[in-house]
């Protein structure tokens, strides 16, 4: 058994592709790069030819600018014959690829392609760049170099639905040509030539921001992403996958969360790769931990097919066209939930750093990203002890009316996720006692016995909070017309005391009174209770 001094650049390639061409464990992969661990003879002959290479490539590169990125793309060239020489290796050592059984011809050929690159996709990819924008680029002329590509243009053509996608089939692949409007606003024209990239490209995009990176999983990825493109060239009105990327808080022991709103989804290694740097979460120093999490969940999507003139005056039905703002409102549940469920002062603040839409027929993945994703709350690490009360939380959301009650739960939520200036949350946090418990008249005693008469039970207890809450509604006045000034630490204090009043406000509403919720007249109510 013997050991090898890995250079620098290739360890920045990551642990997984060593662990794929040399056929031994991820584990077993990073105590390699750590220098903890020896190969046989013919493990360490394949590893010493993998760096030759790699070195090789960056000498050619370096007259040519960004060194990492151009390895990048000349990796995806070194074929023998139809293997691309990853495989070659792995095979020597014992390793090997998975056997494609599907009856389906285009899944069938497409997975046998993607099987065949699927090493280019365990490279972790320069920090300088940002992927999603590279994956479709190289490998498309590494495609060429597979006679299943060319049979994979015959199968699409033949395809009753897929063919439906070009609407002018010419002399060759080239050639071959169709336009498309998707309701996500993106469109353009398709070509057979680069068709298959695209299919792959996408696959592998959705695999890994699931997380899961296999070869099973990106085989299942495949005809997913097939499927999807069948369904949307016939017509149909379909719901893809869309992932939301949020900062502020972090999973501790929680690999998937599983509730109405989606699937929330620990950060992964493979997932932080695919993320622009101005966009992923913090790290809690020290101890290894991401601030953020990411939420699945679905979303409308249709294309038209028609000549680009003619798609870009497609009016698209109601469910398509208020799908962004269903996405919006879904964020804003989310945050509410967690802000409800983790009874902490101050409260827990989540914000929206990404949101990527799963475009199945697009090569350029259609992510949008915050440049300000800061939250003026402090993080907080979810453990799975949470896990009931956030599942709890979702179910009386989601399944309450409280459409009456949403300017209130907007201002809170202003206050916690948005407002950097305390002074500001606290004006935030007493507009929402306002659109809550407020009426025409005698606002801030309606205000106080309303909260009092909803959170306390005994008489001393209502009138310690009811002089309480007429306090801070006269201060609020006083600073919102400049008769007084108070300093950030104690608007910081005001203002954790009032969202304090404002979510327990709102617990007793969603759990006790869902009838108030709907009624206009719940001040009134509460008071005469």
């Amino acid at each position: 058994m013997s050991s090898i001094e890995i250079p620098l650049f290739v360890k920045n390639m990551g642990h997984k592709i060593l662990a794929y061409i040399l056929n031994i464990s991820d584990q077993n992969a990073l105590e390699l790069t750590n220098g903890n661990f020896d190969l046989d003879e013919n493990q360490l002959e394949v590893l010493k030819d993998f760096i030759q290479i790699c070195r090789q490539l960056r000498i050619q590169s370096i007259d040519q600018g960004d060194v990492d990125s151009l390895i990048m793309y000349s990796l995806p060239e070194i074929f023998q014959g139809e293997r691309h020489l990853f495989n070659m290796w792995r095979e020597q050592l014992g390793g090997k690829l998975l056997t494609i059984e599907v009856e389906d011809r285009v899944v069938n050929l497409a997975s046998c392609l993607a099987l065949e690159l699927y090493p280019l996709f365990l490279i972790k990819p320069p920090r300088s760049r940002h992927h999603f924008a590279n994956t479709f680029s190289h490998i498309t002329s590494a495609l060429y170099k597979l006679s299943a590509h060319k049979e994979l243009f015959n199968e699409i053509l033949k395809d009753d639905s897929l063919k439906k996608i070009f609407s002018n089939i010419g002399e060759n692949d080239m050639d071959t040509t169709g336009d498309y409007m998707a309701s996500t606003g993106r469109g353009g024209g398709i070509q057979l030539s680069v068709f298959p990239a695209t299919l792959i490209s996408n696959a592998y995009e959705l695999m890994q921001l699931r997380g899961l990176i296999s070869q099973e999983a990106l085989l299942q990825a495949i005809e997913k992403v097939i499927n999807m493109v069948r369904d949307v060239a016939n017509g149909k009105t379909i719901h893809v996958p869309v992932f939301v990327g949020f900062h502020n808080l972090g999973l501790e022991n929680i690999d998937l969360l599983d509730i109405e709103l989606g699937k929330i989804r620990r950060y992964k290694p493979e997932m932080l790769d695919l993320i622009l740097q101005e966009a992923k979460p913090s790290s809690l120093g020290g101890e290894n931990k991401t601030l953020g999490f990411i939420l699945e969940s679905e979303y409308p999507y249709k294309v038209n097919f028609s000549p680009q003139n003619e798609a870009e005056k497609c009016v698209w039905p109601p469910e398509l066209e208020q799908a962004r703002n269903k996405l919006d409102n879904a964020q804003e549940n989310l945050s509410l939930i967690f802000a409800l469920a983790i009874e902490r002062d101050p409260p827990v603040g989540i914000t929206v750093a990404w949101t990527l839409i799963v475009d199945p027929i697009s090569h350029c993945t259609n992510i949008s990203w915050s440049n300000r994703p800061i939250s003026p709350m402090p993080y907080y690490l979810l453990s799975s002890d949470s896990s009931e009360s956030v599942k709890y939380w979702s179910s009386k959301i989601i399944l309450s009316n409280d459409k009456k009650i949403r300017i209130a739960i907007r201002r809170i939520l202003s206050s916690i996720n948005e407002r950097t200036n305390p002074i500001d949350g606290f004006v935030d946090s007493v507009i929402a006692w306002e659109n809550l418990f407020g009426g025409n008249a005698e606002l801030s005693y309606r205000i106080s016995i309303s909260i009092s008469k909803l959170l306390k039970v005994s008489p001393e207890d209502r009138l310690a909070l009811q002089k309480k809450i007429v306090k801070f509604y006269k201060e609020r006045s006083q600073i919102v017309h400049g008769s007084k000034e108070i300093s950030y630490e104690d608007a910081e204090q005001k203002r954790n005391e009032c969202l304090q009043i404002a979510l327990s406000s709102l617990r007793k509403l969603y759990e006790n009174h869902q009838d108030l919720i709907e009624d206009t007249d719940r001040s009134k109510k509460l008071a005469l209770m």
